[in-house]
């Protein structure tokens, strides 16, 4: 116990202010390092800032849009993400589960569900299974309560088990029966429960005021903006990656900050310059550590992704963070920084890097598919459907295990309810008011 207690401190001394200032940065989203470039070049008298002229920002709507916009909306509101970081700074958590959470917010989609599984974490992070549960549990803690969900079913329960007395009759229709609520069979679920109407419109009324959508709250109305770090181009057949890095304004040392510091050599005075000299080199290197490490890591994924650039989003194949990781020579948490909040125009839309990773499901021939490209397939069967007999979860997942793609009815349901596509009954319901 004393030698590994001992490694960690040593471990702790060798990470510098300047190293951690790097990982900062290289955490940070372009428009929180612009803003955070600004805000250094008021405290510091060496920083001088060039505008910038036309930066490059994308209105984004979750789809690929192509339009610009130069009225950046910085409002700033409370963000799912800001709230729930913000309860985690009140809680004594383990070095390793609070990295964890941090992720997990991160990852959350705009209705604040969590679209990795628990495998996939573990994968994507290298971190034990238990700890991934023991982080997820937490962050399923915070509020709004039914954040961290992976499905509906759970996002409800979560909110229901924050009731001191909670209705068993509630909790089971939730588990088992929000397909036949949705149908409209209160008389059948009565009759399974063996209790009269009344009783079950009044569990339907509850699970009626519950939220869905938790993280809708904090994103209802507004519009995020987007300011790409990355594009994907082609030249001479070949796909590159090049940085957009016109949106940060240029720094310039001060002449005559640094022309006083020679003058003067000691004192308060001195140390004071000398110290925020330093810190301005320090922030400008941290700045193109930020560019090189994006450029590697963006080159990386789309050597893997080679399909995704010639055919597009639904070639996008199986990669975790610790492929790119093994690739480069890096640890998997260096990938997780560099993707998070990163974006890169594409001859196919605007996307975030982190968007590429994908877990793999198995084919009956050995080989793997990514999950977004059984989305699409799912996405192809709905919309290749005949509008008077919508297909089910499982005639779906009959028709991709017959193309030789090894996938549940469970998992087909998990899939179409990501991509926001009802279920059948409400499709067929929809056609027939049509």
């Amino acid at each position: 116990m004393e030698i590994l207690l001992t490694a960690e401190q040593e471990q702790k001394l060798l990470l510098t202010p300047q190293m951690r200032q790097s990982m900062e940065i290289l955490h940070m989203s372009s428009m929180d390092l612009n803003e955070f470039i600004k805000q250094q070049a008021m405290d510091n008298p060496f920083i001088e800032l060039q505008p910038v002229k036309n930066i490059p920002i994308i209105r984004h709507s979750g789809s690929s849009e192509q339009d610009w916009w130069l009225n950046v909306d910085l409002s700033s509101e409370a963000t799912l993400e800001s709230v729930l970081l913000e309860q985690l700074t009140y809680m004594k958590l383990d070095r390793t589960v609070l990295a964890l959470c941090k992720w997990i917010i991160g990852n959350l989609d705009d209705k604040g569900y969590l679209l990795h599984s628990i495998e996939e974490i573990s994968a994507f992070q290298g971190a034990s299974l238990s700890r991934v549960r023991e982080a997820v549990g937490v962050v399923q803690g915070l509020e709004p309560y039914g954040v961290g969900a992976s499905t509906l079913e759970e996002c409800l329960i979560l909110q229901l088990r924050q009731e001191l007395e909670g209705d068993p009759l509630v909790f089971n229709l939730v588990q088992h029966d929000l397909l036949s609520i949705a149908e409209g069979r209160f008389r059948q679920l009565a009759e399974k429960y063996e209790t009269d109407l009344a009783k079950i419109k009044a569990a339907i009324q509850k699970i009626s005021s519950l939220n869905p959508k938790p993280g809708a709250l904090y994103s209802r109305g507004k519009t995020p903006y987007i300011i790409p770090d990355l594009q994907l181009k082609q030249v001479e057949g070949k796909y590159e990656v090049f940085l957009e890095s016109g949106f940060l304004p240029a720094i310039i040392l001060s002449g005559s900050y640094f022309s006083m510091m020679e003058q003067i050599a000691s004192g308060d005075v001195y140390r004071y310059l000398k110290k925020n000299w330093q810190a301005a080199k320090g922030l400008i290197d941290s700045i193109e550590r930020r560019k090189v490490t994006l450029l590697k890591v963006a080159g990386a994924i789309f050597q893997l992704q080679a399909g995704f650039c010639e055919k597009g989003y639904s070639s996008i194949r199986p990669m975790s963070m610790k492929q790119v990781a093994e690739a480069l020579g890096v640890h998997e948490s260096t990938i997780s920084r560099t993707v998070s909040h990163k974006y890169i125009r594409t001859p196919w839309g605007l996307y975030e890097l982190k968007h590429f990773f994908s877990s793999s499901i198995k084919q009956a021939d050995g080989t793997t598919v990514s999950a977004i490209y059984i989305k699409e397939r799912i996405r192809a069967c709905i919309s290749s459907e005949k509008p008077a007999s919508p297909l089910s979860d499982q005639q779906i997942a009959s028709l991709l295990t017959s193309d030789g793609l090894l996938i549940s009815r469970r998992t087909v349901t998990k899939y179409r309810e990501q991509m926001n596509l009802q279920s059948s009954m409400r499709r067929r319901n929809h056609q027939s008011r049509v």
